[in-house]
């Protein structure tokens, strides 16, 4: 599945006003069934010929602020430096707000375990999950064009980042549709579902394809162990048994043994949490991903 190579946009004419903007539509997808929030932060500079760079962020209504921080302060070196060209695209869901009622987060939360989690190779997956397929197609097929009829982006291959289910999203993308993608960022990768749901084809199978682009895969260093300051010894025994770190570690290492052209780098951010390492984590997405000007 190849994402749809977006030519010199009809928008074109308006990039010099959206410089700099974040702004938002709503599409729904017949294939997922799910209505989507897609936010775009464009740089604070002019258009390249071929369209923004682009970095498509997974769980969008929460990371966009992160890492168009990350783009704005790490673009600029020095005061004498050019902003950064490259444009996010935050892919999210339709009525998820900051501050939400707990109804509306349910929701959310439910939507984006079909999306995010892969089908099974063996068995039947558990209800409301097993999405993933569905929502690549998106990505990939309906996504683009709504966005090049937009904004002034090159869509030929976006980067991609994904956190937790979003990382196991992105490794499942990397696997599935290594063309579609310049690049992908699995942070935290919650590959303990498939661990759990698909024992049968575990440890996963990975297939290497020559097009292949750089996967960069990250955890905290603190993800794998007990907190017990918490008090709460069921958790203590998820996060020992899901091996957040053990998992990602092995399936960088596997990786970059079958597939040696797809530049694999795995980074351990020590002192780091299931939910801090996303700001680390973004800064190392921007170093890879700013190109100098």
């Amino acid at each position: 599945m190849l994402l749809s190579s977006a030519p010199v946009m009809s928008h074109m004419g308006d990039a010099r006003v959206l410089q700099g903007t974040t702004t938002a539509f709503t599409q729904h997808s017949s294939t997922t069934g799910h209505d989507y929030l897609i936010q775009v932060a464009l740089p604070q500079v002019a258009p390249p010929q071929e369209g923004y760079p682009v970095l498509l962020v997974l769980d969008g209504n929460r990371h966009l602020d992160l890492f168009t921080a990350a783009r704005d302060i790490l673009g600029r070196r020095g005061y004498d430096k050019a902003p950064s060209d490259l444009a996010i695209v935050a892919v999210g869901y339709a009525g998820e707000t900051d501050g939400q009622a707990k109804a509306v987060r349910d929701i959310v939360t439910k939507l984006r375990l079909k999306d995010f989690t892969p089908p099974l190779t063996t068995g039947t997956a558990p209800e409301g999950t097993g999405g993933g397929e569905d929502f690549l197609d998106y990505l990939t097929q309906a996504l683009p064009p709504e966005l090049a009829s937009r904004y002034p982006l090159d869509l030929a291959r976006p980067a991609l980042v994904g956190h937790s289910l979003g990382g196991l999203f992105a490794l499942h993308a990397q696997q599935k549709a290594p063309e579609a993608f310049g690049a992908i960022f699995a942070i935290s990768p919650s590959l303990w579902w498939r661990q759990e749901n698909d024992p049968a084809s575990w440890p996963l199978r990975l297939a290497c394809s020559e097009t292949a682009g750089p996967v960069y895969i990250a955890a905290g260093g603190r993800e794998q162990s007990p907190q017990p300051r918490r008090q709460d010894p069921e958790r203590d025994r998820l996060r020992v048994q899901r091996a957040m770190i053990d998992n990602a570690h092995e399936h960088a290492r596997q990786l970059r043994e079958h597939c040696p052209q797809a530049a694999v780098q795995w980074r351990l951010f020590e002192g780091e949490d299931h939910g801090s390492v996303m700001w680390p984590a973004a800064r190392a997405v921007m170093e890879r991903l700013v190109r100098p000007r």
